[in-house]
């Protein structure tokens, strides 16, 4: 046996030897044990403080954690009490501040770090379920568990308060309710659309999954016509009756269709600066174009208006340079993958942990081109959807990581065809 073939085959005795649960439990264990020692030891930057006083607008990230406590004082969705109404978060994360954590002000991380747990150890289970229905092995499951549920960045965006986990978790759900139609297709369907609905409460790139998946629903030959029509309409349907309430407030509150959030014109010209360099531009920009003072706060405008003008500048400017749009999708990917948000070491970190895995799938899905299943197409379908939804407005945070269980899953079912097929054609050969 040669060295690569013992440390393969120890490998193997090793994932042999781990049982999807205790993968899981690990997992989720040491998500507690890193967010409780970051809690008490780092705290960098100082999000875990109290949502009161003079902390108030420090605690948690992105604002969610200050409309759920508003929520629970004066009843308004809005960053603070007598503040003005929010249009640029929506309400799931929020509705999971209000359950772990909110209530407590002065130690709602100690509540949170359990909510989190709880959405990596959904995330797991639902992971597990759907590289079952993918049909992998019980060595490749263990596989893909160990890879999502260790992965440094899962662990570590774990602690935060904005939507990612929550995201993440969705997403697998959503995929492997749109997997089980074949199976079911009325009652996956619901399922499906309920959860991308969810999602579309959590980031407004969800409301267009409908979309994305009724090619492959469509594409199930083993339902006829009208059941496979019936469930791509199910899946639209449902999760537009999840969305609709929100929606409705948006237009009662700002008299104006907001289907889930604005933000395109804000975030468009903040890429601009990202992308290309120089100061953020959005003030500049609305109050060149209007005259008025542009107000911002957690990194969106305040006045859905000033947004709308934004986005309406930011669309002539796309007319006038239609050369920068496919410069801002390769500089958006990289982006991506690499973000700058946290300066150099954050994104040589992440340049490090997501790169080779983003070359390593396009190597294997440029391979398997010609067997590639109707499952592995659309995960690849979903994971350049969202990528690209990023790059095009703008990159920013760590927003990969709601794809990494899904990107991880798809290596994993590349690999192991890849793996059987390499097995396949040794034996044909020493048979020849």
């Amino acid at each position: 046996m040669t060295p690569r073939e013992r440390i393969t085959d120890g490998a193997r005795r090793l994932l042999d030897a781990l049982t999807p649960g205790r993968i899981i439990v690990a997992a989720v264990a040491l998500r507690l044990l890193f967010g409780l020692l970051w809690m008490l030891f780092v705290n960098v930057p100082p999000e875990n403080v109290p949502v009161e006083g003079d902390t108030w607008e420090q605690a948690g990230a992105d604002g969610y954690l200050q409309i759920a406590r508003t929520l629970l004082i004066s009843g308004e969705y809005a960053f603070a009490p007598g503040a003005p109404p929010v249009h640029n978060r929506p309400p799931l994360q929020v509705g999971l501040l209000l359950l772990f954590g909110a209530w407590w002000p002065g130690h709602w991380y100690i509540v949170w770090m359990l909510g989190s747990a709880l959405l990596s150890l959904s995330m797991l289970v639902a992971l597990r379920a759907l590289a079952r229905q993918m049909q992998l092995d019980d060595r490749g499951q263990r596989l893909v568990l160990l890879l999502a549920g260790f992965h440094p960045y899962m662990i570590f965006i774990s602690k935060t308060t904005t939507f990612i986990n929550a995201a993440a978790m969705l997403l697998v759900l959503a995929v492997l309710f749109v997997y089980r139609i074949r199976q079911r297709p009325v009652r996956s369907a619901l399922a499906a659309g309920f959860t991308m609905g969810a999602g579309a409460l959590t980031h407004g790139t969800f409301l267009l999954l409908p979309l994305l998946a009724a090619p492959y629903v469509l594409s199930l030959r083993a339902l006829g016509w009208r059941r496979r029509i019936t469930a791509a309409v199910l899946v639209i349907a449902a999760t537009l009756v999840v969305v609709a309430p929100w929606t409705l407030r948006n237009v009662r509150t700002f008299d104006s269709v907001i289907p889930v959030v604005t933000g395109n014109g804000y975030h468009y010209w903040k890429g601009e600066a990202v992308y290309f360099g120089g100061d953020y531009p959005m003030a500049r920009v609305y109050e060149t174009a209007t005259g008025r003072k542009f107000e911002e706060k957690y990194y969106g405008a305040v006045d859905p208006e000033a947004d709308a003008v934004l986005w309406t500048l930011a669309k002539a400017d796309m007319r006038a340079h239609p050369g920068r749009i496919p410069l801002r999708l390769l500089i958006g990917t990289w982006t991506f993958f690499a973000p700058t948000d946290g300066g150099p070491r954050k994104m040589l970190v992440s340049a490090v942990l997501n790169i080779p895995l983003v070359l390593l799938l396009l190597t294997l899905i440029w391979r398997r081109r010609r067997s590639l299943t109707r499952e592995q197409i659309a995960l690849a379908a979903l994971l350049l959807y969202i990528v690209e939804a990023f790059a095009f407005f703008v990159s920013w945070g760590s927003y990969f990581t709601m794809l990494l269980p899904i990107a991880l899953l798809l290596f994993v079912s590349l690999l192991k065809k890849n793996h059987e097929t390499a097995k396949t054609q040794k034996r044909h050969a020493k048979v020849l």
